[in-house]
């Protein structure tokens, strides 16, 4: 049996081990063949998936770093280990692993490295790298997404008239995605126009009910629309998915329950900002208006 036909059969019977969950005969076989056969590309790649499936991705890291030793140039396999790192939120090493990978070699580095600066919060890096990979490349479900991420950036950037553009753009293929109504939402919003933030709000909402930061949006929405009692229900929601809510959040909650008439409810939010800042002046201001407001009430129920 020739070298190739050997492969492809050793190949074959670890895909089929592997679909039967016998992972280990599976990694046994690749792991024959990277030994007899260490220059071909494929048992590694499989390999990798393999312990990907098995959620290995140090070990899968490290089996593609030990073929790049001895390959360097090999593109394919450079990619392929940035989108592991991606995987597991490992953004130094993707932009590191793809820093020798130029454009013309292949054009999604761009949307990697612009995907690994936006998850760092470098945005004007992440923007110069998203738009130089929109002149590369045209492939479907990355154009948009990269439409998507570039309103984010520029939503960032406060220049709502771009995160605009770009939001219309992606909704091209994200007519039906959540966090393009979400975007709409905001940029709306900071541009005083209540009433479409609304409307996307609530679009948004019957998309994706279980999201903090839907419900936090609706509630600053409701809130700007003087709503208040829409607006303290998505606060509540909001606050009952996140454990880690801010003082602003419960600063607008006391508010709301002040202008509804519920001093009591304000003092507890008061308090639990005061939980988490003893000296945030705004509660400990708040907290002694709502006392002497449940106090003349009182009096007057008396």
């Amino acid at each position: 049996m020739d070298n190739n036909l050997q492969i492809e059969f050793k190949l074959n019977n670890a895909k089929k081990f592997a679909a039967s969950g016998k992972y280990l005969h599976a990694s046994q076989l690749y792991k024959s063949l990277i030994e007899d056969f260490p220059d071909n590309s494929e048992p590694y790649f499989q390999l990798a998936q393999l312990y990907q499936d098995q959620n290995l991705s140090k070990e899968a890291e490290n089996l593609l770093l030990s073929y790049l030793v001895g390959h360097p140039d090999r593109i394919d396999v450079i990619i392929y280990l940035a989108q592991i790192y991606l995987q597991s939120s490992k953004w130094d090493e993707m932009i590191e692993i793809l820093s020798s990978v130029t454009p013309a070699e292949d054009p999604i580095s761009l949307f990697l490295i612009g995907h690994a600066y936006f998850m760092l919060e470098d945005f004007e890096i992440a923007k110069i790298n998203f738009e130089n990979f929109l002149k590369f490349n045209n492939e479907p479900e990355l154009f948009y997404e990269t439409q998507l991420f570039l309103s984010k950036i520029y939503l960032s950037q406060n220049k709502f008239n771009k995160a605009l553009e770009y939001a219309k753009k992606s909704e091209k293929f994200y007519s039906n995605y959540w966090e393009v109504k979400f975007i709409y939402a905001k940029i709306y919003l900071s541009t005083k126009m209540i009433n479409h933030a609304i409307k996307n709000i609530e679009t948004c909402i019957k998309m994706n009910t279980a999201n903090y930061k839907v419900y936090k949006l609706a509630g600053e929405i409701y809130y700007k629309a003087e709503d208040f009692i829409k607006s303290e229900e998505f606060f509540i929601k909001s606050i009952n998915l996140n454990d880690n809510n801010s003082t602003e959040l419960y600063i607008k909650l006391a508010d709301i329950c002040i202008k509804n008439k519920k001093n009591y409810e304000a003092v507890n939010y008061y308090d639990l900002t005061l939980k988490i800042n003893s000296k945030h002046k705004v509660a400990l201001k708040g907290k002694k208006k709502a006392l002497s407001l449940m106090k003349n009430q009182n009096a007057y129920n008396e």
